[in-house]
Protein backbone atom coordinates (compact mmCIF):
# COMPACT_ATOMS: atom_id res chain seq x y z
CA UNK A 1 0.00 0.00 0.00
CA UNK A 2 1.66 3.35 -0.76
CA UNK A 3 2.50 6.05 1.59
CA UNK A 4 2.11 9.93 2.10
CA UNK A 5 4.89 11.13 4.08
CA UNK A 6 4.78 14.76 5.03
CA UNK A 7 6.87 17.32 7.06
CA UNK A 8 5.55 19.45 9.62
CA UNK A 9 7.09 23.10 9.62
CA UNK A 10 8.13 23.94 13.53
CA UNK A 11 5.94 27.10 12.91
CA UNK A 12 2.90 24.96 11.56
CA UNK A 13 -0.16 25.79 12.80
CA UNK A 14 0.46 29.04 14.36
CA UNK A 15 -1.35 29.28 17.83
CA UNK A 16 -4.62 31.10 18.20
CA UNK A 17 -3.24 34.23 19.48
CA UNK A 18 -0.01 34.38 17.30
CA UNK A 19 -1.07 36.52 14.84
CA UNK A 20 0.83 34.78 12.31
CA UNK A 21 0.30 33.40 8.63
CA UNK A 22 -0.03 29.62 8.58
CA UNK A 23 2.89 28.26 6.64
CA UNK A 24 0.75 26.27 3.68
CA UNK A 25 3.29 24.50 1.74
CA UNK A 26 4.35 21.22 3.00
CA UNK A 27 7.29 19.24 2.16
CA UNK A 28 6.10 15.41 0.98
CA UNK A 29 7.11 12.33 -0.22
CA UNK A 30 5.31 9.49 -2.09
CA UNK A 31 6.37 6.18 -0.96
CA UNK A 32 5.68 2.16 -2.55
CA UNK A 33 4.67 -0.40 -0.32
CA UNK A 34 8.51 -1.17 0.08
CA UNK A 35 9.34 2.03 1.11
CA UNK A 36 10.96 3.13 -2.27
CA UNK A 37 10.26 7.08 -3.25
CA UNK A 38 7.95 7.37 -6.25
CA UNK A 39 7.35 11.22 -5.96
CA UNK A 40 8.26 14.30 -4.04
CA UNK A 41 7.42 17.99 -3.88
CA UNK A 42 6.40 21.21 -2.22
CA UNK A 43 2.95 21.35 -1.96
CA UNK A 44 -0.64 22.62 0.01
CA UNK A 45 -2.44 20.09 1.66
CA UNK A 46 -5.34 19.70 -0.94
CA UNK A 47 -2.52 19.45 -4.07
CA UNK A 48 -0.84 16.36 -2.26
CA UNK A 49 -1.30 12.90 -4.29
CA UNK A 50 -3.93 10.75 -2.37
CA UNK A 51 -2.07 7.61 -0.65
CA UNK A 52 -3.73 4.49 1.15
CA UNK A 53 -1.90 5.56 4.40
CA UNK A 54 -0.36 8.90 5.20
CA UNK A 55 2.56 9.06 7.70
CA UNK A 56 3.75 12.58 9.11
CA UNK A 57 7.30 13.65 10.30
CA UNK A 58 7.58 15.67 13.36
CA UNK A 59 10.31 18.95 13.44
CA UNK A 60 13.01 17.93 16.16
CA UNK A 61 12.63 21.16 17.67
CA UNK A 62 9.22 20.14 18.72
CA UNK A 63 9.72 16.65 20.52
CA UNK A 64 12.34 16.26 23.14
CA UNK A 65 13.47 12.19 23.42
CA UNK A 66 14.28 11.36 26.75
CA UNK A 67 14.18 7.60 28.70
CA UNK A 68 12.58 6.29 31.64
CA UNK A 69 12.92 3.02 33.43
CA UNK A 70 9.44 1.18 34.19
CA UNK A 71 9.30 -0.70 37.00
CA UNK A 72 8.25 -4.38 37.04
CA UNK A 73 5.03 -4.34 38.52
CA UNK A 74 2.28 -2.47 37.72
CA UNK A 75 3.46 -1.25 34.52
CA UNK A 76 0.05 -0.71 33.54
CA UNK A 77 -0.79 2.12 36.04
CA UNK A 78 3.30 3.59 35.07
CA UNK A 79 1.87 4.01 31.77
CA UNK A 80 -0.96 5.51 32.90
CA UNK A 81 1.24 8.23 34.71
CA UNK A 82 4.28 8.47 32.33
CA UNK A 83 3.53 12.25 31.77
CA UNK A 84 4.13 12.72 35.57
CA UNK A 85 6.92 10.32 35.18
CA UNK A 86 8.96 12.67 32.92
CA UNK A 87 7.99 16.18 34.90
CA UNK A 88 11.60 16.96 35.83
CA UNK A 89 12.82 16.46 32.38
CA UNK A 90 10.83 19.95 31.10
CA UNK A 91 9.20 21.15 34.24
CA UNK A 92 5.79 21.78 32.79
CA UNK A 93 2.41 21.15 33.79
CA UNK A 94 2.30 16.77 33.13
CA UNK A 95 -1.49 18.07 31.64
CA UNK A 96 0.11 20.09 29.09
CA UNK A 97 2.22 17.32 27.09
CA UNK A 98 1.78 14.32 25.59
CA UNK A 99 4.32 11.32 26.16
CA UNK A 100 5.01 8.76 23.60
CA UNK A 101 6.69 5.49 24.77
CA UNK A 102 8.64 3.10 22.70
CA UNK A 103 9.91 -0.49 23.56
CA UNK A 104 11.54 -1.27 26.44
CA UNK A 105 15.13 -2.08 25.76
CA UNK A 106 17.51 -4.39 27.17
CA UNK A 107 18.69 -2.06 29.41
CA UNK A 108 15.48 -1.90 31.01
CA UNK A 109 14.95 1.79 29.51
CA UNK A 110 12.70 2.77 28.05
CA UNK A 111 12.74 5.55 25.24
CA UNK A 112 9.70 8.15 25.27
CA UNK A 113 8.97 11.07 23.32
CA UNK A 114 7.87 14.45 25.02
CA UNK A 115 5.84 17.34 23.17
CA UNK A 116 3.96 19.89 23.96
CA UNK A 117 0.03 17.68 23.87
CA UNK A 118 -1.82 21.13 22.79
CA UNK A 119 0.05 21.73 19.61
CA UNK A 120 -0.19 17.96 18.38
CA UNK A 121 -3.82 18.59 19.08
CA UNK A 122 -3.76 21.61 16.81
CA UNK A 123 -1.37 19.86 14.32
CA UNK A 124 -3.77 16.83 13.88
CA UNK A 125 -7.11 19.15 13.77
CA UNK A 126 -5.78 21.30 10.61
CA UNK A 127 -4.39 18.15 9.00
CA UNK A 128 -8.05 16.37 9.28
CA UNK A 129 -9.74 19.79 7.95
CA UNK A 130 -8.03 19.12 4.88
CA UNK A 131 -9.51 15.46 4.51
CA UNK A 132 -5.69 13.67 6.08
CA UNK A 133 -5.39 12.00 8.85
CA UNK A 134 -2.20 10.39 9.47
CA UNK A 135 -2.03 6.86 10.69
CA UNK A 136 1.57 7.51 12.19
CA UNK A 137 3.92 10.02 13.52
CA UNK A 138 7.68 9.90 13.75
CA UNK A 139 10.10 12.81 14.52
CA UNK A 140 12.98 13.56 12.32
CA UNK A 141 15.71 13.65 15.13
CA UNK A 142 15.39 9.17 14.34
CA UNK A 143 15.46 9.15 10.75
CA UNK A 144 19.35 10.41 10.82
CA UNK A 145 21.50 7.81 10.16
CA UNK A 146 22.59 6.02 13.15
CA UNK A 147 25.75 4.12 13.46
CA UNK A 148 27.64 2.84 16.46
CA UNK A 149 30.33 5.30 18.14
CA UNK A 150 29.48 7.76 15.92
CA UNK A 151 26.90 10.75 15.89
CA UNK A 152 25.00 12.26 12.97
CA UNK A 153 24.21 15.83 12.68
CA UNK A 154 21.63 17.25 9.93
CA UNK A 155 22.63 21.03 8.98
CA UNK A 156 20.71 23.57 7.93
CA UNK A 157 20.12 27.16 7.56
CA UNK A 158 17.66 26.68 10.48
CA UNK A 159 16.34 23.99 12.44
CA UNK A 160 19.54 21.55 12.18
CA UNK A 161 19.77 18.82 14.87
CA UNK A 162 21.66 15.85 15.92
CA UNK A 163 20.99 11.74 16.67
CA UNK A 164 22.78 10.26 19.44
CA UNK A 165 21.88 6.95 19.39
CA UNK A 166 19.12 4.93 18.45
CA UNK A 167 16.26 6.31 20.16
CA UNK A 168 18.29 9.97 21.44
CA UNK A 169 19.19 13.14 19.83
CA UNK A 170 18.44 16.78 20.12
CA UNK A 171 18.03 20.04 18.23
CA UNK A 172 20.60 22.17 17.33
CA UNK A 173 20.08 26.38 17.03
CA UNK A 174 22.88 28.74 15.96
CA UNK A 175 26.70 28.06 15.09
CA UNK A 176 27.83 28.98 11.72
CA UNK A 177 30.58 28.27 8.85
CA UNK A 178 33.54 28.51 11.01
CA UNK A 179 31.99 28.01 15.20
CA UNK A 180 29.89 24.85 15.32
CA UNK A 181 26.51 24.88 17.59
CA UNK A 182 26.88 25.29 21.38
CA UNK A 183 24.26 23.05 22.20
CA UNK A 184 26.65 20.40 20.06
CA UNK A 185 29.58 21.23 22.45
CA UNK A 186 27.58 21.29 25.46
CA UNK A 187 26.16 17.55 24.16
CA UNK A 188 29.97 16.37 23.92
CA UNK A 189 31.21 17.69 27.05
CA UNK A 190 28.20 15.83 29.17
CA UNK A 191 28.32 12.48 27.63
CA UNK A 192 29.41 9.47 28.89
CA UNK A 193 30.44 7.87 25.79
CA UNK A 194 31.48 10.44 23.88
CA UNK A 195 31.44 9.33 19.88
CA UNK A 196 34.61 8.46 17.94
CA UNK A 197 33.45 11.36 14.87
CA UNK A 198 30.64 13.28 13.53
CA UNK A 199 29.22 12.53 10.12
CA UNK A 200 27.49 15.67 8.70
CA UNK A 201 24.81 15.74 6.14
CA UNK A 202 23.76 18.69 4.71
CA UNK A 203 19.59 19.47 3.95
CA UNK A 204 19.76 22.59 1.53
CA UNK A 205 22.48 24.37 3.62
CA UNK A 206 26.06 25.32 2.76
CA UNK A 207 28.38 23.24 4.38
CA UNK A 208 30.83 24.46 6.95
CA UNK A 209 33.97 24.67 7.46
CA UNK A 210 34.84 20.99 8.75
CA UNK A 211 38.45 21.51 9.84
CA UNK A 212 37.09 24.45 11.86
CA UNK A 213 34.59 22.49 13.63
CA UNK A 214 37.15 19.81 14.05
CA UNK A 215 39.32 21.69 15.73
CA UNK A 216 36.79 23.44 17.97
CA UNK A 217 35.17 20.12 19.02
CA UNK A 218 38.24 18.47 19.45
CA UNK A 219 37.11 14.83 17.41
CA UNK A 220 36.79 14.38 13.14
CA UNK A 221 33.96 16.05 11.67
CA UNK A 222 33.11 14.08 8.30
CA UNK A 223 31.56 15.45 5.76
CA UNK A 224 28.36 12.74 4.49
CA UNK A 225 27.03 14.54 1.51
CA UNK A 226 23.46 15.72 1.11
CA UNK A 227 20.26 13.82 3.22
CA UNK A 228 18.40 11.34 1.68
CA UNK A 229 15.24 11.46 3.56
CA UNK A 230 14.66 7.64 4.32
CA UNK A 231 11.45 6.07 4.77
CA UNK A 232 10.07 6.08 8.34
CA UNK A 233 11.27 2.97 10.48
CA UNK A 234 7.71 1.55 11.34
CA UNK A 235 9.62 -0.52 14.41
CA UNK A 236 10.48 3.25 15.64
CA UNK A 237 8.25 5.43 18.41
CA UNK A 238 4.89 6.41 16.85
CA UNK A 239 3.96 9.40 18.37
CA UNK A 240 0.10 8.96 17.65
CA UNK A 241 -0.78 7.26 20.94
CA UNK A 242 -3.42 7.07 23.59
CA UNK A 243 -6.06 9.75 22.45
CA UNK A 244 -3.93 11.12 19.69
CA UNK A 245 -3.93 7.04 17.77
CA UNK A 246 -5.49 6.91 14.98
CA UNK A 247 -8.94 5.20 14.44
CA UNK A 248 -9.78 2.90 12.27
CA UNK A 249 -12.09 2.99 9.36
CA UNK A 250 -15.05 0.84 11.51
CA UNK A 251 -13.82 2.81 15.04
CA UNK A 252 -15.05 5.93 12.63
CA UNK A 253 -18.33 4.09 11.80
CA UNK A 254 -19.13 2.66 15.21
CA UNK A 255 -20.23 5.96 16.60
CA UNK A 256 -23.00 5.84 13.57
CA UNK A 257 -23.61 1.98 13.96
CA UNK A 258 -24.24 2.04 18.13
CA UNK A 259 -28.66 2.89 17.37
CA UNK A 260 -28.87 0.03 15.28
CA UNK A 261 -26.38 -2.24 17.08
CA UNK A 262 -28.42 -1.48 20.44
CA UNK A 263 -31.62 -2.15 18.23
CA UNK A 264 -30.52 -5.12 16.87
CA UNK A 265 -29.17 -6.30 20.77
CA UNK A 266 -32.70 -5.77 22.43
CA UNK A 267 -34.65 -7.18 19.39
CA UNK A 268 -32.65 -10.33 19.71
CA UNK A 269 -32.99 -10.67 23.20
CA UNK A 270 -36.53 -9.95 23.49
CA UNK A 271 -36.72 -12.93 20.70
CA UNK A 272 -34.53 -15.33 23.19
CA UNK A 273 -36.68 -14.02 26.09
CA UNK A 274 -39.71 -15.08 24.60
CA UNK A 275 -38.52 -18.45 22.82
CA UNK A 276 -37.42 -19.49 26.28
CA UNK A 277 -40.98 -18.73 27.79
CA UNK A 278 -42.71 -20.55 25.28
CA UNK A 279 -40.59 -23.55 25.73
CA UNK A 280 -40.92 -23.20 29.36
CA UNK A 281 -44.42 -23.27 29.00
CA UNK A 282 -45.37 -26.02 26.37
CA UNK A 283 -42.59 -27.96 28.97
CA UNK A 284 -45.17 -27.41 31.38
CA UNK A 285 -48.37 -27.82 29.55
CA UNK A 286 -46.68 -31.36 28.39
CA UNK A 287 -45.67 -32.33 32.11
CA UNK A 288 -49.28 -31.40 33.42
CA UNK A 289 -50.85 -33.99 30.01
CA UNK A 290 -48.18 -36.49 31.36
CA UNK A 291 -49.48 -36.31 34.47
CA UNK A 292 -53.39 -35.73 33.73
CA UNK A 293 -53.00 -39.12 31.23
CA UNK A 294 -51.10 -41.23 34.42
CA UNK A 295 -54.00 -39.88 36.91
CA UNK A 296 -56.66 -41.57 34.39
CA UNK A 297 -54.62 -44.47 34.06
CA UNK A 298 -54.05 -45.69 37.83
CA UNK A 299 -57.67 -44.77 38.10
CA UNK A 300 -58.90 -47.06 34.83
CA UNK A 301 -55.34 -49.63 36.55
CA UNK A 302 -54.98 -49.11 39.85
CA UNK A 303 -52.91 -52.41 40.23
CA UNK A 304 -50.13 -51.13 37.37
CA UNK A 305 -47.18 -50.81 39.62
CA UNK A 306 -45.26 -48.86 36.92
CA UNK A 307 -45.88 -46.45 34.39
CA UNK A 308 -43.80 -46.16 31.86
CA UNK A 309 -46.31 -44.96 28.63
CA UNK A 310 -49.81 -44.48 29.80
CA UNK A 311 -51.14 -43.98 26.62
CA UNK A 312 -49.78 -47.10 25.31
CA UNK A 313 -50.36 -49.43 28.46
CA UNK A 314 -54.17 -48.30 28.25
CA UNK A 315 -54.25 -49.17 25.09
CA UNK A 316 -52.73 -52.64 25.04
CA UNK A 317 -54.60 -53.19 28.84
CA UNK A 318 -58.09 -52.40 26.66
CA UNK A 319 -56.87 -54.51 23.80
CA UNK A 320 -56.52 -57.50 26.93
CA UNK A 321 -59.81 -56.82 28.49
CA UNK A 322 -61.93 -56.97 25.77
CA UNK A 323 -60.19 -60.37 24.49
CA UNK A 324 -61.14 -61.67 27.95
CA UNK A 325 -64.85 -60.25 28.10
CA UNK A 326 -65.11 -61.72 24.34
CA UNK A 327 -64.66 -58.52 22.31
CA UNK A 328 -63.20 -58.55 18.84
CA UNK A 329 -59.97 -56.50 18.15
CA UNK A 330 -59.69 -54.82 14.91
CA UNK A 331 -56.83 -56.73 14.49
CA UNK A 332 -58.41 -60.65 15.25
CA UNK A 333 -58.41 -63.15 12.81
CA UNK A 334 -62.01 -62.46 12.01
CA UNK A 335 -62.71 -59.06 11.61
CA UNK A 336 -59.20 -59.02 9.41
CA UNK A 337 -60.84 -62.04 7.04
CA UNK A 338 -63.71 -59.86 6.74
CA UNK A 339 -62.27 -56.47 5.54
CA UNK A 340 -60.05 -58.26 2.99
CA UNK A 341 -62.30 -61.20 1.63
CA UNK A 342 -64.75 -59.11 -0.13
CA UNK A 343 -62.16 -56.97 -2.12
CA UNK A 344 -59.89 -60.52 -3.26
CA UNK A 345 -63.12 -60.73 -6.22
CA UNK A 346 -63.92 -63.94 -7.76
CA UNK A 347 -61.28 -64.54 -9.86
CA UNK A 348 -58.73 -64.48 -7.07
CA UNK A 349 -57.54 -67.98 -5.75
CA UNK A 350 -56.62 -68.67 -1.94
CA UNK A 351 -53.26 -70.52 -1.68
CA UNK A 352 -52.80 -70.36 1.86
CA UNK A 353 -53.67 -68.20 5.09
CA UNK A 354 -51.08 -67.31 8.01
CA UNK A 355 -52.39 -65.07 11.01
CA UNK A 356 -49.55 -64.47 13.78
CA UNK A 357 -49.48 -61.38 16.46
CA UNK A 358 -52.51 -59.70 15.04
CA UNK A 359 -51.04 -59.72 11.35
CA UNK A 360 -53.24 -61.73 8.62
CA UNK A 361 -50.76 -62.93 5.66
CA UNK A 362 -52.69 -64.19 2.74
CA UNK A 363 -51.06 -65.98 -0.02
CA UNK A 364 -53.47 -65.75 -3.24
CA UNK A 365 -52.78 -66.51 -7.07
CA UNK A 366 -54.32 -63.05 -9.36
CA UNK A 367 -54.66 -63.19 -13.47
CA UNK A 368 -52.47 -60.08 -14.32
CA UNK A 369 -51.50 -57.07 -12.82
CA UNK A 370 -54.42 -55.06 -13.16
CA UNK A 371 -56.09 -57.43 -10.41
CA UNK A 372 -53.37 -56.52 -8.86
CA UNK A 373 -53.19 -53.32 -8.96
CA UNK A 374 -56.98 -52.81 -8.54
CA UNK A 375 -56.78 -55.47 -5.18
CA UNK A 376 -53.72 -52.92 -3.90
CA UNK A 377 -56.10 -49.60 -4.45
CA UNK A 378 -58.80 -50.76 -2.29
CA UNK A 379 -56.71 -52.05 0.24
CA UNK A 380 -54.54 -48.96 1.15
CA UNK A 381 -53.94 -50.20 4.53
CA UNK A 382 -52.55 -53.23 3.35
CA UNK A 383 -49.06 -54.69 1.99
CA UNK A 384 -49.17 -56.56 -1.98
CA UNK A 385 -46.17 -58.22 -2.97
CA UNK A 386 -46.40 -60.18 -6.40
CA UNK A 387 -44.16 -61.83 -8.62
CA UNK A 388 -44.95 -63.86 -12.25
CA UNK A 389 -45.85 -67.39 -12.43
CA UNK A 390 -44.85 -70.38 -15.00
CA UNK A 391 -48.48 -69.98 -16.02
CA UNK A 392 -48.52 -66.56 -16.95
CA UNK A 393 -50.41 -65.59 -13.59
CA UNK A 394 -49.21 -63.85 -10.49
CA UNK A 395 -48.76 -65.06 -6.93
CA UNK A 396 -49.04 -62.32 -4.67
CA UNK A 397 -48.79 -62.01 -0.58
CA UNK A 398 -51.08 -59.58 0.67
CA UNK A 399 -50.62 -58.61 4.39
CA UNK A 400 -52.72 -56.73 6.88
CA UNK A 401 -53.14 -56.17 10.49
CA UNK A 402 -51.10 -54.49 13.20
Amino acid sequence: MSQLEIHIPENWPPSDNAGEEAVTIFRWYLRGPQGNLLRSGHDAPGAMPTAGHCHIVLPASRVLLSSVKPPAQNRRKFMQALPYAVEDRIMADPASIHVAAGEVQVNGEMPVAIMDRAWLRRVLDALQSSGIKPVRAEVETLLAPCETGEWTLIWRAHGSFLRQGPHSGIPLDGGDAAHPPAALQLALSAADNPPGSIQLFLDGASAPDLDAWTSSLGIPVKAGGEWQRPAMAEHGINLLQGEFAARSTHANWLPRLRPALMLASLILGLHVIFTIGDWAMLKFEKHRLTASMEQSFRKAFPDAKVIVDAPLQMRRNLAELRHNSGMMNSNDFLPLLALVTPKLGAQAQLRGLDYQQETLKIKLTLPDMAAADKLRSSLPQASLTSGSSSSGSLEAELTIGK
